[in-house]
């Protein structure tokens, strides 16, 4: 019985034991768990944080960039409405002129090109001329049997166009080339009138004679 007793003894001696040591291994295999998810964790947020730098350090850079180009994109978005204004101001101005006088101009520039448009096979359109105009165009090439002399609606804008059969040039004398011109050689005037002040950097043409575009419409009645 002793024995028996003895062996029994032994025996939970060894499952105590035994058991001690399962529970010492889960602990250690829980603390190691822990510790893995504590580090992967860590990874974790060290890499959205990382992330999130990344993305808020571009997110400044752009943002300064577009602080940057405002004052510039705000300087062209008011030449370009100076000048729309500006170009709606002054055809409005030539619309209601005395047509003999823009038909006047239209022939001074053609005459100027008199030798070369004799020398070529070429068309001559016109649209919004008056007759006497057209009739002084028609003397004016009357001996040149290569230019032909044409109304033509289909033209964005009255005055003449001339365009030889060998595309080697193209004259155009419009109501576009006035209204350019004149802003080029009055755009400070007409600007200080229409906005009350002169901006050099936006309306300004340097060297611009004062009165240089009525002059030029007012010598085409000679």
């Amino acid at each position: 019985m002793e024995e028996i007793r003895g062996t029994e003894a032994l025996e939970r001696e060894i499952l105590d034991d035994a058991r001690k040591r399962a529970e010492r291994i889960v602990r250690k295999a829980e603390d190691e768990a822990k510790a893995l998810q504590a580090q992967t964790e860590q990874r974790i947020k060290a890499a959205i944080d990382a992330l999130t730098q990344e993305y808020q350090t571009k997110q400044q850079t752009a943002e300064k960039e577009v602080r940057s180009r405002l004052p510039l994109e705000k300087m062209r978005l008011e030449i370009q409405y100076r000048d729309e204004v500006l170009r709606n101001a002054v055809a409005e101005v030539l619309a209601k002129i005395d047509p003999r006088l823009f038909g006047a101009w239209c022939l001074r520039g053609l005459k100027r090109q008199v030798e070369l448009i004799r020398g070529s096979k070429a068309t001559i359109s016109v649209k919004g001329l008056d007759s006497a105009y057209i009739e002084e165009i028609k003397t004016l090439f009357q001996d040149a049997g290569s230019v032909s002399i044409k109304k033509s609606e289909a033209m964005k804008a009255r005055g003449i166009i001339v365009e030889p059969d060998d595309n080697s040039y193209r004259i155009s004398i419009t109501e576009n080339e006035l209204v350019s011109w004149l802003l080029d050689e009055e755009r400070g005037e007409l600007a200080s009138a229409l906005f009350g002040q002169t901006d050099s950097s936006a309306t300004d043409t340097a060297g611009s004679p004062t009165g240089a575009g009525t002059s030029a419409l007012e010598g085409a009645r000679s």
